[in-house]
């Protein structure tokens, strides 16, 4: 065969190849689901023997017959991965990297083994081994970056079978390396190295952007998701960015939608796919403000030698950047191709320091959380609500936290309470029992503050209090304790007992529950000698509920230890108080 009848060959089956996985692959029925794969793997293997068969000196030019071979060899590793014969794919890929490495630098040859090295990272990181993974990834980073070094334009297999020869094509190189860059961050976070895999998630999407290669509907969600890793690590100036870059982009997706004229199913669905991505990414703003006000607070409520660390921008970290991702900077993880400065200018990026600077994130949390609550409804997406109703709870707690005045901040308490109680006579534990075990230990913690701010206020006058007063005190310990028993309630078994090994992810909750009805009750305030009793016994009978349950219990006493001391040293205390109350009973 002459090298034109071959390439001409080469170019007709690799053309059905392409239609088979390309297309006909997404009708095959569920019975044969990798039938059309399957036909692909015959076609590639006949073309493995026939390019193996050809004498490498009736080519001009060697490297391209390794070329067509490796295309031929990466597409069936492909396939069998995708069939999930791993031994297979992992033998046909390493075929594949010592046919293509000798030539690696090569036009024709270097975008093929970028894929090869990626399907073998992602071999190995189905297989759950990173660490091989992440070696043959670092590989195609390497060979890239060579490549790109000797200022030559990549040639696809496609030019190359249509005689292309001169033309090059550098995109199909950067999206395999841009393939590469989103590799390595799985990787690395499989590694438990989330630094360096949220900087390899930021460098996918600043390319993504960079080349117009992206759908802005998962890019926008990406960027949104990644801000949340930046903020838990007081990186607020970078996930600011990244949220705006995310509404940017979702913005300018609109734009298009709206003035398209197509009113079909697919346009539709388009539409309706936005409305839920948007109300996503207003639930990350909502999570953004909530903890800029977290941390503002723990930093507040630090000793002050640690009052002066103010930075917001994660420049204090260090990263071991010996792959040069970001230079060091960790400031230059920005979107340098996109204009985010209306979004970045509704919220700041500091810490808060005063009321004003925390109410003007609240309202920015808040109008976040109406705008996900027009998707977010009650009747159709209810977990989805509830928890847009525990956030905007959570930002009237933070907010509180600012608030000087006790009465203003017994009102945002009492707020919390409305939206809470509001909240869980709509919703029924049976479905829903996690969601309103969460509601009534928040209502019972509410309760509790506003019960505080009440016997603060009480205690610095001298003056006697009013019965109006005495009466709401009382009422805020009943409150409280009548949702942190109906917490406990929901944790017992049917007989009403509580289990003798507690799950993990209940233990602080219950003990904290037990503790909190201990403190409250003895709170409550009365004139009768029986009514004393009866408080002091069911604050008694609490404390001991949390010793039985940390004596029983090793994993409880070791993580509740402060409570466990706590309530054994009531239990010593309050019998004294118990036998004073029952003498002076029968002596009445």
């Amino acid at each position: 065969m002459s090298v034109k009848e071959i390439i001409n060959d080469f170019k007709e089956n690799y053309g059905k190849v392409r239609k088979l996985l390309d297309e006909d692959s997404k009708n095959d029925p569920d019975t044969e689901p990798y039938l059309s794969k399957y036909k692909a793997k015959e076609i590639l293997i006949n073309m493995r023997e026939s390019l193996k068969s050809i004498n490498p000196e009736n080519f001009l030019d060697g490297s391209k017959l390794d070329a067509m071979l490796g295309a031929v060899l990466l597409n069936i590793g492909i396939i069998d991965m995708e069939t999930e014969e791993l031994t297979a794919s992992e033998k046909v890929l390493m075929e594949a990297v010592d046919l293509l490495s000798v030539n690696s630098s090569k036009p024709e040859i270097v975008t093929t083994l970028i894929n090869v090295y990626n399907n073998l990272g992602i071999l190995w990181s189905n297989r759950d081994e990173p660490e091989r993974a992440k070696t043959f990834l670092l590989g195609a980073k390497t060979l890239y970056e060579t490549f790109k070094c000797t200022l030559q334009l990549p040639l696809p297999i496609e030019n190359i079978v249509n005689n292309d020869s001169a033309v090059g094509d550098f995109m199909l190189l950067e999206k395999a390396y841009t393939l590469t860059l989103y590799y390595l961050a799985q990787v690395y976070g499989s590694l438990k190295q989330n630094l360096k895999s949220a900087i390899y998630c930021h460098v996918t999407l600043r390319r993504q952007l960079q080349y117009s290669d992206y759908e802005p509907i998962d890019w926008a969600l990406n960027s949104a998701t990644l801000s949340q890793f930046f903020a838990e690590q007081n990186g607020f100036f970078q996930s600011r960015h990244h949220l705006a870059a995310a509404s940017t982009v979702l913005e300018q997706y609109e734009e298009k939608l709206t003035t398209s004229d197509s009113v079909d199913e697919v346009h539709l669905a388009k539409l309706e796919t936005y409305k839920h991505r948007s109300a996503d990414v207003a639930r990350c703003w909502a999570k953004y403000c909530i903890l800029l006000m977290t941390a503002s607070k723990a930093r507040l409520m630090n000793d002050a030698e640690r009052m002066t660390d103010a930075i917001t921008d994660m420049s204090n970290l260090t990263l071991e950047d010996n792959e040069n991702i970001c230079g060091g900077d960790m400031k230059s993880l920005i979107f340098p191709d996109l204009n985010v400065s209306k979004y970045e200018s509704k919220i700041g990026d500091k810490f808060l320091l005063t009321y004003q600077d925390a109410r003007e994130v609240f309202l920015c949390c808040q109008t976040w959380l109406n705008k996900a609550k027009e998707y977010y409804k009650l009747d159709t997406l209810a977990s989805d609500y509830i928890e847009l109703i525990q956030d905007s709870s959570q930002s009237y707690s933070y907010l509180a936290f600012f608030e000087d005045d006790d009465e203003r901040r017994a009102k945002m308490h009492k707020r919390r309470v409305d939206m809470l109680e509001d909240l869980i006579k709509e919703i029924n534990p049976v479905y829903y029992l996690q969601y309103c075990r969460q509601l009534w230990f928040e209502l019972g913690e509410i309760y509790s503050d506003i019960l505080n701010i009440k016997l603060e206020k009480l205690n610095k006058t001298d003056e006697k209090p009013t019965p109006h007063a005495l009466k709401k005190v009382n009422m805020l310990c009943e409150k409280s304790i009548e949702n942190y028993d109906n917490f406990l309630n929901s944790v017992k078994d049917k007989d009403g007992n509580m289990p003798k090994k507690l799950e993990y992810d209940v233990i602080r909750p219950v003990v904290s529950a037990y503790a909190f009805i201990g403190r409250n009750s003895m709170k409550r305030i009365a004139v009768d000698k029986a009514m004393q009793l009866s408080h002091v016994q069911k604050s008694y009978d609490s404390y001991q509920a949390v010793v039985d349950i940390c004596k029983n219990d090793q994993e409880a006493a070791a993580m509740m230890h402060e409570e466990y001391s706590l309530c054994q040293e009531m239990l010593n205390f309050l019998p004294i108080k118990i036998k004073r109350l029952e003498k002076e009973l029968l002596a009445a």
